[in-house]
């Protein structure tokens, strides 16, 4: 079976190559570019890799040539710029704190990339160094992403927006390994990459400086910071700065700890609250991408507690009850959650099983039930 694996560069899809080579499969290696190379002038002075980055690319091409399989660098700027990078400040403008990652994959990697290996090179399956798993579960008949092994570094949060149709074709050989064992792996191998650091957070913002890009991006737009029956309490340098939850930078002096609650882009306000003020028991996400169709989703959860992640480093939080409909998601938490941020993915989970991702429209306080 002829599988393209998605190669960046780094120690886990370097990896991957080698598992996939091991168990037999026909590997081609492919690459994407999202930059020219000068755009990533910033990648000597930052402690982490970015990722597409020229020393990426370098380090991609080494391996896939030293396991002796061919190498394709594929350019997908424009796509990425459209629907990673301009939606990213498109959000943010929106008032919102986007998951850039989560959109690339579907529509950059596990989208365009995954297209063009299997309509333009053949392949029967794509691979990617994602610590998830993918699996056929037989008594609902659909193909699911599955949580990884090494449940620290699952990355199936990252995958709850990929078109449920591209799972057949989907191959994640890190799924049942731990991160020590890759690296350990890797190193038995003579892999040169075998000690490359992670990437950092977010590949196109210079050294991982999200404010300073966004200033540069969307400018400076003084406005106040208030408290939520309207009081000013301070000033601030653009209302986008800020996310829900956010306490450090606000320099405000109430005698209290105070995050922000929300932001307002029309009024270009920060309100902010005490801690209590920020736990949320309802959740509305709209965009909503079923893994399984919402009927089934209703009757599982009648019979099976549901969890969710409301943010990528989140706990799984207890799912009380679901609604879904095409174009909605709504659950009710059995415990508070605290800043649940319009813009992050909504992922829910049935058992290990990723069944549904949404963006997070608004929430609601949570109450408790005596």
């Amino acid at each position: 079976m002829k599988v393209a694996l998605a190669m960046s560069g780094g120690v886990d899809s370097s990896v991957a190559l080698h598992i996939l080579l091991e168990k037999g499969y026909e590997v081609v290696g492919v690459h994407m570019k999202t930059f020219p190379d000068e755009y990533f002038s910033f990648e000597a002075r930052v402690k982490k890799k970015v990722c597409c980055g020229p020393s990426d690319t370098r380090d991609a091409h080494r391996i896939a040539t030293e396991a002796g399989v061919p190498f394709k660098i594929i350019n997908l700027g424009e796509l990425f710029s459209r629907e990673v990078v301009e939606r990213f400040l498109s959000m943010y403008r929106g008032g919102y704190t986007p998951n850039p990652c989560v959109f690339c994959n579907r529509y950059v990697k596990m989208g365009a990339l995954l297209d063009y290996a299997v309509k333009n090179l053949n392949c029967q399956k794509f691979a990617t160094g994602h610590y998830a798993r993918v699996e056929y579960v037989e008594d609902l008949e659909h193909w699911l992403i599955k949580r990884a092994v090494d449940l620290e570094k699952d990355q199936s949060y990252f995958l709850s927006l990929i078109k449920p149709e591209r799972l057949p074709y989907l191959l994640l050989p890190l799924g049942e390994w731990k991160k020590a064992d890759i690296r350990e792996k890797a190193r038995e191998l003579g892999l040169h990459v075998f000690d490359k650091t992670e990437s950092q957070e977010i590949c196109f913002v210079p050294e991982d400086d999200v404010s300073s890009y966004l200033k540069e991006k969307l400018g400076s737009l003084r406005g106040a910071i208030k408290t939520l029956d309207g009081k000013v309490v301070g000033e601030h340098e653009g209302y986008f700065l800020y996310t829900v939850g956010q306490r450090k930078g606000l320099k405000v002096q109430l005698g209290k700890r105070v995050y922000v609650h929300h932001v307002d882009p029309m009024t270009n306000t920060v309100y902010v609250a005490e801690r209590e003020k920020l736990l949320a028991g309802y959740i509305t996400a709209t965009q909503p991408n079923y893994f399984l169709p919402p009927q089934i989703l209703i009757a599982l959860s009648r019979e099976e507690t549901f969890r969710c992640k409301v943010r990528s480093k989140s706990n799984m939080l207890a799912v009380a009850s679901l609604e879904c409909t095409q174009d909605r998601l709504k659950l009710t938490l059995k415990e508070p959650a605290f800043a649940v941020t319009p813009g992050q993915v909504l992922a829910v989970y049935w058992k290990d099983y990723l069944v549904a991702g949404a963006i997070i429209e608004e929430w609601e306080a949570f109450e408790r039930v005596e």
